[in-house]
């Protein structure tokens, strides 16, 4: 099953960045893309934006509990 593909300026406005940030992750090798000729047109698959959306996605931080006596005990 072929997947749909997208012009660079609909990548872009998918991701929500300028062309010059798409072609940027593009030449960096984080943006999959397809160009059958040097200069040729490029085209991204929807497959390859949720791969870049997952790369760049950070896992959630546990909340940091106050944790008491942290510091040195009194001496006594």
């Amino acid at each position: 099953m072929l997947k749909k593909l997208l012009t660079r300026k609909e990548a872009a406005t998918l991701l929500r960045v300028s062309l010059p940030t798409l072609d940027a992750e593009r030449s960096t090798g984080h943006l999959a893309y397809i160009q059958r000729k040097p200069g040729g047109k490029v085209w991204i698959t929807e497959e390859a934006i949720a791969e870049h959306l997952a790369r760049a996605t950070h896992p959630v931080k546990p909340e940091h509990r106050i944790i008491q006596n942290i510091y040195r005990q009194r001496r006594v």
